[in-house]
């Protein structure tokens, strides 16, 4: 018994050493995770509070911004529409204010004193006094008498005058508001002279800059198809109501006087009845003031903003944010005379840049994190609002500018970059820490498992030995209880068990014979209830196979079908279970052919009983001779209600009724589509949903029905069917569908009513394959011969 007791302490302090080590262990790997979930619940957390927060400034920044670059640009507008409502009103008015332009002209201050170049052919007022030009294709033909002098044809001059009022309205519009580089009026096609403010050599800086631009009218040359935008917008009368939105501007461009960026805005005049172009007024607006506020913007250390037209063209950006997103800066030309600056982000040397999309929509568009150049950026993107702009043809579209902010993620994050830091370090600490405190609790407690151990060996012992006597079938063995705590416990728990075993050992044969007298009784029992069942089973198969036969007995035989005069009529029924749901019939009487079809809702014993009701209400009415189609089936609708109402079913039934005659085929209730095959081929498709309501539904249905009439051609086919057809469905649960019927009668409507009939539940059948029928299938063809 001793070498027992001392395997058995030492396995106990072995299990429980290892036991105790792994628990240790596991604890302190518990505890290192929770700190390193701890620290990353922190770090998520502070992420996300520096997230909202940056996406919050970030957000309101770049619609404050957004607000103050659409005020630089919207006050240049404004500007502009006063010019241009001034202007108009001159144009409109022209009659009332004739004295006060004739007389504005002979003024020293207003009179234009044009003077002809007979090198450039143009004819210019000189330095000094209000600035007018006229081209020299506006200029009449010269005259013998006068060699190098040609006068400015008369039409012109007289428009000429009438704007030199204008002299007084220009100078002060360009001194004040918006910063502006020139603003002035250019007049109609035939009449293109130019009326500016400051005064310039306009006439010869254009013979530098545009040759051959004087031999060629001024819209056509500068600004091709710009008029012909305007012209469309005519037949807008809320465009033309609002001037407003008529401002038309082109893209930012380089000014060749050397004014850095600029962008020209146009607001079309009219004339009096607002039909014929008259002219428009123009402001070169400068661009500096706007181009430095976005460049000056200051996000976080080294962020940038920048703006970017529709096309992707950044025309606002510095030099460390040009150099970030990779732009590379080409010249082009939008039309004769306005040079463009292109730097776009979709050739940028950078692949982000060259993915990144501008917004679609009104919202401000944060994108965080956008990897440029291998650092992480985040990216807020903000449309302006919409104006029109030209882009080198009569196309006036909607254009509108991007503002951008681009920040580096890691200037937002550096605090999180830290705590994650000083949580790292913390961790390693613990973890130290915990590791000591482990292996001087692994030896304590080591210690007090060995001392314990000794003191379970000898009552164990005992155990061990009283149960080895049990197995030798020694059932008086007892073990002495030298103790009260929980081995003292299992010694008396032994000595019982031991005393059960014996009591148990005795008493087993009468309990065995008594257990397989019970399970005989029982057997006999489970026997009786089989028979009963097989019985129960047979009577209800009798019946069902009794109302399966009825239900076909009263299909309409193929020898009445063969009697119908004119029509070949074919039929088939199939039910889902022994009783099906659907109903048809055909029957004559002295007028012609009723032909039915309908679908009780479900399928089953109860269906079938109401289709057997339908067909005799149909077939009484029929022999009582009603002719009346739509009384006829309000009357089998009131019986069939009161049938389902006094037996307690929840079922209704869709019905349909056609009446033949002479040519003539009459449909009455609501059913699925009836699908008619003319002889040419061409199909159609009667839909019933509005002849009728489901029947049995309501006692009176009468303000419901209705009825449609189709005349049939000797060789028309009409298919009548159930959704048991249309709704069918393949292995992969696709249905097979009004379409697929409407294909499989098409192909074989040149052949008689049954062959049309089979053709159809053999390509019903096909598309089923080993798929379980689940609903009654019923189809009836109608043929006229």
């Amino acid at each position: 018994m001793a070498i027992t007791g001392s395997r058995f302490r030492t396995k106990f302090v072995l299990v429980a050493g290892v036991g105790l080590v792994i628990g240790l262990t596991l604890a302190a790997l518990a505890s290192l995770q929770g700190i390193r979930s701890l620290g990353g619940d922190a770090s998520d957390e502070i992420r996300n509070g520096l997230e909202r927060a940056s996406r919050e400034y970030l957000t309101n920044h770049i619609e404050d911004t957004a607000r103050r670059v659409e005020f630089y640009h919207g006050r240049a507008r404004a500007e502009l529409g006063v010019l241009a409502a001034v202007t108009q009103t001159l144009i409109d008015q022209q009659d009332a204010l004739a004295p006060l332009t004739a007389a504005a002209t002979t003024t020293a201050p207003l009179r234009d004193a044009l003077v002809y170049n007979p090198a450039g052919d143009w004819s210019q007022t000189a330095e000094g006094e209000p600035s007018a030009v006229v081209w020299g294709y506006l200029h009449a033909p010269a005259d013998p008498d006068k060699p190098g002098l040609r006068d400015i044809k008369p039409e012109v001059r007289a428009a000429v005058e009438r704007t030199a009022l204008l002299d007084l309205l220009l100078p002060p519009l360009l001194q004040h508001g918006a910063e502006k580089q020139a603003m002035y009026f250019i007049g109609p096609a035939g009449a293109e002279y130019l009326r500016i403010a400051p005064w310039a050599d306009a006439a010869g800086h254009a013979d530098k800059q545009y040759p051959g631009h004087n031999a060629s009218p001024f819209w056509s040359f500068y600004f091709p198809g710009i008029v012909e935008g305007w012209q469309r917008w005519i037949g807008d009368p809320a465009r033309m109501r609002d001037p407003a939105a008529q401002v038309t501007g082109t893209s930012p461009y380089t000014d060749a006087g050397g004014s850095g960026a600029i962008m020209t805005l146009f607001q079309p005049l009219w004339d009096a009845s607002r039909t014929q172009f008259a002219g428009a007024v123009g402001v070169d607006v400068t661009l500096s003031q706007l181009i430095r506020h976005v460049q000056d913007l200051q996000l976080a250390s080294s962020g940038f903003a920048f703006l970017a037209q529709e096309n992707g063209n950044v025309f606002a950006v510095n030099d460390d944010g040009k150099h970030i997103l990779g732009l590379q800066q080409v010249s082009g030309s939008s039309g004769a005379g306005v040079d463009i600056f292109q730097q776009f982000l979709h050739q940028s040397r950078d692949a982000a840049i060259r993915a990144l999309a501008l917004p679609s929509g009104d919202a401000v568009d944060y994108r965080d994190p956008v990897a440029i150049g291998g650092q992480d950026y985040v990216v807020v993107l903000k449309r302006l609002e919409p104006f029109n702009a030209w882009s080198g043809s009569a196309d006036i579209k909607p254009e509108r500018w991007t503002l951008g902010f681009v920040v580096p993620a890691a200037e937002i994050y550096s605090s999180l970059i830290n705590a994650q830091a000083t949580i790292a370090a913390s961790s390693r600490g613990i973890l130290t820490s915990q590791i000591v405190i482990t292996l001087v609790a692994l030896a304590v407690v080591m210690l007090g498992i060995f001392l314990v151990s000794r003191r379970m060996t000898s009552a164990l012992s005992d155990l061990a030995a009283g149960a080895g006597k049990i197995a030798q079938k020694d059932y008086d063995v007892r073990v002495d209880v030298r103790s009260s705590d929980e081995f003292g416990a299992l010694g008396r728990a032994f000595n019982q068990m031991a005393a059960e075993i014996r009591a148990y050992t005795h008493n087993l044969e009468s309990l065995v014979e008594q257990r397989t007298a019970e399970l005989q009784r029982a057997s006999r029992e489970i026997m009786a209830l089989n028979e009963r069942l097989k019985q129960e089973n047979l009577r209800l198969g009798a019946e069902l196979d009794v109302a399966r036969r009825l239900q076909l007995m009263v299909l309409p035989p193929d020898r009445e079908l063969a009697e119908l005069d004119g029509l070949e009529v074919a039929g088939y029924m199939r039910p889902a279970d022994e009783v099906g749901g659907d109903y048809y019939d055909v029957l004559r009487h002295a007028g012609g052919v009723k032909i039915g079809i309908g679908d009780v809702t479900g399928h089953g014993l109860e269906s079938g009983v109401l289709m057997l009701m339908i067909q005799t209400a149909v077939r009484t009415l029929q022999a009582a001779e009603e002719r009346d189609a739509e009384r006829f089936l309000n009357i089998v609708n009131k019986v069939l209600y009161q049938n389902i109402q006094r037996v307690g079913l929840d079922r209704t039934a869709t019905l349909v009724l056609l009446d033949y005659s002479q040519g003539v085929l009459r449909l009455t209730g609501q059913h699925e589509e009836a699908v008619v095959v003319r002889r040419g081929g061409s199909i159609e498709r009667i839909d019933t949903v509005d002849l009728g309501m489901p029947v049995g539904l309501e006692v009176d249905i009468a303000t419901f029905i209705a009825h449609t009439e189709l005349r049939l051609s000797p060789g028309d086919v009409v298919v009548l069917y159930t959704d048991g057809i249309t709704e069918a469905e393949d292995i992969h649960g696709e249905q097979y569908g009004i379409e697929r019927l409407c294909e499989a009668v098409h192909r074989v409507h040149e052949r008689t009513a049954a062959e049309i009939k089979q053709a159809i539940i053999d390509d019903v059948m096909r598309f089923i394959g080993a798929q379980k029928v689940f609903d009654d299938i019923t189809t009836v063809v109608i043929k006229r011969r």
